[in-house]
């Protein structure tokens, strides 16, 4: 069974079995259906199960009504799973002659490395795990349940592509995904939500909405923004910028690539040199350089630029960096997975006597942007040493308490990741849920341990010595790309008016109120609004089209609102009017709705837990 990290919506012990089980029946039934059929993993999932194919052709979406029957068939039956050890010559034999490649390779892995980094299979006394069901024989540690007619409520889902051991140099599998609960309600339940989730795909909000855009001509993993959606980027990125000029921060700008010595130093070629891009060989081969990565060396350069005073301390320097990484072709996934993307990285440059405040001050513009954006029950976690790290004990015995110091004066609630962090830093992590209570990762902030030391990041202190410099590493947005994909799923495309491409949309009920029509669209456009005159054409067509478009509000004027200077105003969702609204009064309205960033009316977050109950 591939390994899967347990999380919280797996399910506890006794979903993760019935999960589990329900895998097996399912490739018990693919193996009936289809003979020649050799599988892979099938691990339980986040609300669900998959398991890897290697067909002889291609499945198509008729099949998994045939699968789904079959393992009706079984659940039926009620038969038992049972366990047992093989030994490792016997399991190579069974497989060898049901000729189920996967699994002989699998077993030699297991025989000569004795675990299996990738999945929970492993050798003990020279014997492998073995569960069975109804004639079908896996590599399995369990757990299951007792008999598959506890299976009653599933469902199989959808078909995609994977490559044996994630590795796109092996052969490509064919993934089946399905989901199965305790109760045909939670399925029900379930199943529904997975409709919003379709609706809300950023992939195709962002087709339909004319927002983005992925060119296989141009490069896969490599986002095209569009003029709609290049205008919410120009509004995140000019607050961003005004918030952190605000609260002190230096914002800088460093090159798109770098000579390799630099990431020799940083250990970015030897930790991800396999993700990066790279090298360009110039000067007839003796220089290499490579495409940014990371902003990080970047921003020690600026540091290191002169020697700092202590009294120049904490130096906050910030960046929207574009950097570029290589991800597999079967992991991209629109704007949320890509090959190239912004970052806003800032390191803080401080003293250890400076760090918990300065950390306390980024936790508190994290939660500052989580409001900002609709993201709620914020879920806090410090994510402690891993048994493998770089750095003295002491040093992460500082770390780790200035963390959980600007935690504490806060009295924030959050847990513990016992060995979360990364090799080089601990770090408070921050998730939240989105409007239909998905958990995304959000704002990070972390104490690096390693970069300082690699690069002698010092300024010099009270008594005129050089001290080592702490670095404090933080993101709010992380990925624009990432971010901004988020919210278009986070709002269904409904965007709040300070970052909408139209905010509002003006038309003109006959000819004779086209005049006052412009009237009212330049009296809009002189307060910065962005502002489309529609003219022409049938008017319940131009109002569905601007509805259709996400524009914020509708005006709708004729000759009796010319002749009272107001405006019908009808929101985005809504199809009741508001009439004979004063321009002035609708003006000042819309002002205040932008100035304060209010979040739309027609937005509904989800709710378990406010940031203001995390902060209570």
């Amino acid at each position: 069974m591939a390994k899967t990290d347990r999380k919280p919506d797996h399910g506890d012990e006794k979903l993760y079995a019935l999960r589990h089980s329900t895998a097996h029946v399912m490739a018990g039934a693919v193996l009936e259906l289809i003979p020649d059929a050799k599988f892979g993993f099938g691990p339980p999932i986040a609300d669900g199960f998959y398991y890897d194919f290697d067909l002889p052709r291609a499945l198509q979406p008729e099949d998994l009504e045939k699968i789904e029957a079959k393992m009706r068939e079984v659940a039926k039956s009620d038969v038992p799973f049972e366990h047992r050890d093989m030994r490792v010559p016997e399991a190579l034999e069974f497989f060898r002659k049901r000729g189920q490649t996967y699994k002989i390779d699998q077993i030699e892995k297991l025989a000569k490395e004795g675990a299996d980094a990738q999945s929970d299979d492993e050798v003990q006394d020279g014997k492998v795990s073995i569960y069975q069901h109804n004639g079908f024989v896996d590599l399995c540690r369990g757990p299951h349940v007792a008999k598959t007619g506890e299976i009653k409520a599933f469902k199989l889902l959808s078909i995609a592509g994977a490559y044996w051991r994630g590795n796109e140099r092996n052969p490509q599998l064919q993934r089946i995904y399905g989901t199965v609960w305790p109760s045909q309600k939670e399925l029900d339940a379930y199943l529904e939500k997975l409709k919003e989730i379709e609706r809300r795909d950023h992939r195709a909000l962002g087709r339909d909405l004319e927002l983005f855009r992925i060119d296989e001509e141009l490069g896969s993993g490599l986002v095209l923004w569009l003029p709609n959606l290049s205008i919410v980027r120009e509004e995140l990125e000019t607050w961003w910028r005004k918030v952190h000029k605000a609260r002190g921060y230096t914002l800088v700008y460093t090159p798109h690539i770098a000579h390799e010595k630099i990431y020799q130093r940083s250990g970015h070629l030897e930790k991800y040199g396999e993700n990066m891009y790279g090298p360009l060989e110039l000067d007839d081969g003796t220089q290499k350089f490579w495409i940014k990565p990371m902003n990080c060396p970047g921003h020690i350069k600026v540091f290191q630029s002169k020697v700092h005073s202590y009294r120049e301390l904490p130096m906050r320097i910030g960046e929207l960096g574009t950097v570029y990484r290589y991800e597999r072709g079967g992991a991209l996934h629109g704007m949320l997975r890509v090959r190239g993307f912004t970052q806003d990285d800032s390191h803080i440059f401080c003293s250890w006597s400076q760090a918990q405040e300065e950390i306390g001050k980024v936790f508190d513009l994290a939660m500052e942007f989580l409001r900002v954006f609709g993201y709620s029950d914020p879920k806090i976690y410090l994510s402690t040493r891993p048994a493998k790290r770089l750095g003295s004990d002491e040093l992460w015995d500082k770390a780790e308490k200035a963390l959980a110091d600007a935690l504490g004066v806060r009295e924030v609630r959050y847990s513990i990741d016992e060995g979360g962090g990364v090799f080089y830093a601990p770090k408070i992590d921050i998730k939240v849920m989105d409007a239909i209570g998905r958990e995304w990762q959000g704002p990070t902030i972390q104490i690096d341990l390693n970069l300082p030391e690699r690069f002698d990041v010092t300024f010099v202190n009270e008594t005129g010595q050089r001290e080592r410099a702490v670095m404090i590493h933080r993101v709010l947005f992380g990925s624009l790309e990432r971010f901004v994909g988020g919210l278009i799923e986070h709002y269904a495309g409904n965007f709040p008016l300070w970052l909408n491409w139209e905010q509002v949309c003006v038309i003109p009920i006959r000819d004779s109120a086209l005049d006052y029509a412009k009237q009212v669209t330049e009296a809009l456009s002189k307060r910065d609004f962005r502002v489309k005159l529609d003219e022409k054409g049938d008017m319940r067509e131009r109002i569905k089209d601007a509805q259709a478009r996400k524009a914020s509000y509708t005006l709708i004027v004729g000759d009796k609102e010319a002749a009272a200077g107001s405006v019908s105003v009808r929101r985005r969702g809504s199809r009741e009017e508001e009439r004979g609204v004063t321009l002035d009064a609708f003006i000042a309205r819309l002002a205040e709705e932008r100035d304060t960033k209010a979040l739309p009316p027609d937005f509904t977050a989800h709710r378990e837990r406010s940031i203001a109950d995390t902060l209570a």
